[in-house]
């Protein structure tokens, strides 16, 4: 099992022949690595994002797979592409960089925030350390900083985090105002802080306790 897929018509594990739909590839959390999923997953991500993204990202992958691009240069390359990328691209680059890599762009020290109306709720302020912002026709995405000392694992959100502007907020996003760095890189320790879904069976501390305990 690669993960698990969290969508209204099919809500359980993930596995590679499941990569072939659309809707899969958009809500799938993925935790494992598979060079097959992750060639699965551009074949289906081509068929609705913006195909200059979806083969520049399948070039840096199999360049960095290979050694020649190092993260430095892989986040570069990456942020070169947000401008002419939909939010759908966003939300399938994240995916596929993790079965391609095992990492997603937090890993690489970029952070995407994304923020949709909801009722009368007011728009949260601009995130410090905001590099892009895109305002799409339901949301806003910000691509911003990921930065800090302390890490909390996202196996939630494939590292597209939603904010808002008033409480409750997700935890991932509470965890960003408050200094966690977050990651998706291989699967969480035991000792680690984070925020899974119970589908997966991830063992590790509650996020709410880290929030609560700082320290």
């Amino acid at each position: 099992m690669l993960g698990w897929v969290d969508h209204p018509e099919y809500y359980g594990p993930l596995n590679v022949d499941m990569l072939d739909k659309p809707e899969v590839v958009l809500t799938a959390v993925v935790i494992k690595q598979s060079y097959d999923g992750f060639e699965k997953a551009i074949g289906t991500w081509s068929r609705f994002g913006t195909l200059s993204v979806v083969e520049a990202v399948y070039a840096y992958v199999t360049q960095a797979r290979r050694g020649v691009l190092g993260a430095g240069e892989l986040r570069a390359k990456l942020l070169e592409l947000f401008p002419a990328a939909t939010e759908l691209d966003i939300l399938a680059m994240q995916r596929v960089l993790k079965l391609g890599l095992g990492i997603t762009t937090c890993d690489l020290g970029l952070v995407v925030l994304s923020h949709m109306p909801v009722g009368g709720a007011g728009h949260p302020q601009r995130p410090l350390g905001t590099i892009y912002e895109l305002r799409g026709g339901d949301a806003t995405i910000y691509v911003a900083r990921n930065a800090g000392r302390r890490e909390i694992y996202d196996g939630e959100t494939m590292c597209v985090v939603p904010m808002s502007s008033q409480p409750p907020l997700h935890p991932l996003y509470e965890a960003h105002l408050r200094g966690f760095r977050i990651v998706t890189e291989g699967e969480p320790p035991e000792d680690a802080p984070c925020v899974v879904h119970r589908k997966l069976g991830l063992r590790c501390l509650d996020a709410r306790f880290a929030l609560s305990n700082p320290g």
